[in-house]
């Protein structure tokens, strides 16, 4: 009895763990396209997690915009690189782990690029 006890909270948790999961898959982006299958639980906490730091830089580079403008300065003066669209770098949301060339900038998790990526296919 006790042992039935403990399988069912360990299938329960499981099942909560994988509806938490389901439920982190389906707000970040590129995780739900249809040419992408069902990310791992590893590539998904990785995704996340490299989605969250894109958005807190993100959020940073906002403020220092910002505080550039509220500065008073005149418009003639040179454009912030990260406010140029014709910039030579191109700057992926997820990191270092980028494929450069893919236009879905799409983190290449090792052996998974195929997986998170239509155009990445079999590359590194």
């Amino acid at each position: 009895a006790l042992r039935l006890s403990i399988n069912a909270r360990e299938r329960r948790r499981m099942h909560d763990l994988n509806d938490a999961l389901d439920e982190l898959r389906a707000v970040i982006p590129y995780a739900h396209s249809p040419s992408v299958r069902k990310l791992s639980k590893i590539a998904t906490l990785l995704l996340a997690k490299n989605y969250i730091l894109m958005q807190a830089q993100a959020l940073e580079e906002m403020r220092r915009l910002v505080a550039y403008l509220n500065q008073g300065q005149a418009l003639s003066a040179p454009l912030p690189a990260t406010l140029n669209p014709f910039a030579q770098s191109a700057v992926y949301p997820f990191g270092g782990g980028a494929v450069p060339g893919c236009p879905e900038k799409c983190t290449a998790f090792p052996g998974a690029a195929s997986a998170l990526c239509k155009h990445c296919g079999d590359k590194p």
